[in-house]
């Protein structure tokens, strides 16, 4: 099955048209000087040559018109086109500054999730009942701080980062309950 044939853009169309008069008249300038006015029929050709070459400014004016013409509409279209790319833009600087804000809130959780982790790694079990106090309210603190992470990054559309505040969430509570025994 045979494709469709693409319709020729407006803008080539015209320029094409421009093109087949400029070379006409070029044509017509080139026999002129090859012309032998030497009878009646090479000069009644001659001047008829000359009659259309006469003629020829008022169709180049038409055709640089109608090619002007169709360059604004290429022009209007091109602004068409990027007026949503613009938009466009500022939505992606957007939810990149948010993506951003959530990663360093989860950076954040994560160095003091790390933090929380080494001391209670560096304390003995025979630990007083103050650090452990401590260490469970600060896991406790990241807890809710990833709680308000994965909420805010569900609400804000991405996924990834809710899934990964929801684990070290998950994480933390797990880590208040071995602290609790």
């Amino acid at each position: 099955m045979a494709k469709p044939a693409k319709p020729v853009p407006e803008i080539v169309r015209v320029a094409e048209e421009l093109e087949a008069e400029v070379a006409r008249l070029e044509s017509i300038a080139w026999a002129a000087k090859k012309a032998r006015l030497d009878s009646e029929k090479n000069i009644v050709k001659a001047a008829g040559e000359l009659k259309e070459a006469i003629a020829m400014p008022g169709r180049l004016a038409e055709r640089l018109q109608a090619l002007a013409a169709a360059m604004a509409r290429m022009q209007e279209r091109q602004q068409a086109a990027l007026e949503p790319l613009t938009a466009f833009a500022a939505t992606i600087q957007q939810r990149t500054a948010k993506l951003g804000q959530h990663m360093e809130a989860f950076a954040t959780l994560g160095r003091a999730a790390g933090e929380v982790s080494a001391a209670l790694a560096t304390t003995s079990d025979a630990a007083d009942e103050a650090a452990r106090m401590a260490a469970d309210g600060r896991l406790q603190e990241i807890s809710d701080g990833a709680r308000a992470l994965f909420e805010a990054a569900r609400d804000d559309d991405f996924p990834e980062i809710a899934r990964e505040a929801d684990v070290l969430k998950q994480r933390m509570a797990s880590l208040r309950k071995r602290l609790a025994r």
